[in-house]
């Protein structure tokens, strides 16, 4: 069902706002993009629609839980109604935080009430496409008034351009997402489940640290920088420039942190039981870090400039180098040979986006503003940039 919502979706969240972040004013311009982000996400949802329904009855593991595959399809109608990216062109991404939060303790709330016994799991897609739905719809609705934005007629030749002029975006993350999830499958055809599981663990919780920080600064700043881009090419590189010696800053304290205090949440989650964990978060700690910079290299300069076929050239090279790695590494070291070769696929392409920046004659990196002076300059902005974004 990931890949479903990836495909409804379709990059919009990066696309989309690139094209209203450098004239956010221009209401001609946002209601055109509305409109045509609108009409590819209902036409991707019915082709979804039929590949689920054609799926439903031909593959063995939708087949068995018929129930449960169709609830959490239902979600995807959540997908189309949402209007991130409009909250994010716009730069108030902040804005849905109380009706998010909102949700989030619906959904809590009904999953108590709900599911009392074993069998009662088939309700929890239910309940969460639900509400993803509500909070979808609602925020839409929202965002019309907020933007004063109106639906606009769009031909379905505008509709195919717009899948064809975005298709490299789209499969960008399509390869982000496979080389990143590929590795739990290889370290599961190569060993047991215990191993998985320690993995998985490993993983899940530095998500939900990297959520609190690195995923709402890259969002917050992805529209500020294509604002600049909008300006003049020049622009946008000094800020991301400024941008860089404090995202380093920020995610490198976090992964000191977290190899310092990752045993002991690790045990809070998951109990003692989960203390051989403990060596792949410790290994997973700087990908924060690391995937922080690619992004600055990658989506905030490759993809403002329309630098679409090296970004994707460069997701590419990771997925390949990764699948090569966990094959050599998972069958010596197990789940931290996974997590090892996760670290070094997004060191590699970090460094191949620097690279092939710097090729093209652009510097993403000046050393003055490591300067005590400029880091103290741009702190404030940056506290504040993620006190909102972690509202979310």
């Amino acid at each position: 069902m990931v890949y479903f919502n990836l495909l409804i979706n379709y990059g919009f969240d990066l696309t989309a706002t690139r094209k209203i972040s450098k004239d956010a004013n221009n209401i001609i311009l946002r209601n055109y993009i509305f409109s045509e982000v609108m009409n590819v996400k209902i036409l991707l949802f019915v082709v979804s629609l039929i590949i689920f329904s054609v799926s439903l009855y031909n593959v063995q593991p939708l087949n068995l839980e018929k129930k449960v595959a169709i609830f959490t399809f239902i979600g995807c109608i959540g997908v189309v109604f949402n209007q991130n990216w409009l909250f994010q062109s716009m730069q108030e991404l902040h804005k849905v935080t109380l009706v998010n939060f909102g949700g989030r303790f619906l959904f809590t709330i009904a999953i108590v009430a709900a599911i009392k016994q074993q069998e009662d799991y088939i309700w929890q897609p239910l309940i969460s496409s639900l509400i993803t739905i509500c909070i979808s719809v609602i925020t839409f609705f929202w965002s019309l008034k907020r933007y004063k934005v109106k639906y606009i007629q769009i031909s379905f030749k505008n509709i195919i351009n717009v899948l064809w002029s975005e298709k490299i975006v789209f499969f960008s993350i399509i390869i982000v997402s496979l080389y990143t999830t590929t590795n739990i499958v290889i370290l599961g055809f190569y060993q047991n489940e215990t191993q998985v599981g320690y993995y998985s663990a490993g993983q899940r919780l530095m998500d939900v640290i990297r959520s609190v920080i690195s995923l709402p600064l890259s969002m917050a700043l992805f529209p500020y920088i294509g604002k600049a881009f909008g300006e003049n090419k020049k622009s946008g590189i000094i800020i991301v420039q400024k941008a860089l010696p404090l995202v380093m800053l920020c995610t490198g304290l976090m992964g000191v942190i977290m190899v310092s205090i990752g045993p002991n949440i690790l045990k809070v989650f998951f109990g003692n039981k989960y203390e051989p964990a403990v060596q792949a978060f410790q290994v997973l700690s700087f990908i924060p870090m690391v995937v922080s910079l690619s992004n600055l290299f990658g989506v905030q300069i490759m993809l403002h400039l329309k630098m679409d076929k090296l970004f994707l050239y460069t997701t590419s090279i990771g997925a390949t180098i990764s699948i090569i790695l966990n094959v050599i590494l998972v069958q010596k070291y197990g789940f931290i040979g996974t997590a090892i070769a996760w670290l070094i696929t997004e060191i590699l392409i970090t460094l191949t986006m620097y690279v092939l920046l710097r090729i093209n004659g652009i510097n993403p990196v000046d050393t003055k503003f490591f300067r005590l002076y400029f880091i103290k300059q741009q702190l404030n902005p940056l506290i504040n940039t993620l006190v909102k974004a972690n509202r979310m």
